[in-house]
């Protein structure tokens, strides 16, 4: 990975976690990639719908939900590669 790539990822994590703290009315600015977004955090499926929201309105995207799975709500980390990859589209 390229610095400027490591700077990207590190905007969608950032973003990622700014939205689960607003959503989630919780600070989680400090959450490891790792971290499970329904068993650890407590997120259920309004909840992840409203936080995809957030993170668009965060970084000014839209995400396609015809693109959407569950496994991308599996942990900060695979939501953070998610919104990588609809942003970056």
């Amino acid at each position: 990975m390229t610095e400027n790539t490591l700077t990207e990822r590190g905007r969608y994590l950032d973003a990622v976690r700014q939205g689960l703290t607003e959503v989630l009315n919780k600070d989680v600015s400090a959450a490891e990639e790792g971290v499970r977004l329904f068993d650890d955090l407590g997120l259920d499926s309004s909840s992840a719908l409203e936080l995809l929201i957030t993170i668009e309105e965060i970084l000014d995207v839209q995400f396609d939900a015809e693109e959407l799975e569950m496994t991308h709500f599996e942990t900060v980390g695979s939501l953070a590669d998610f919104v990588s990859a609809e942003a970056d589209a």
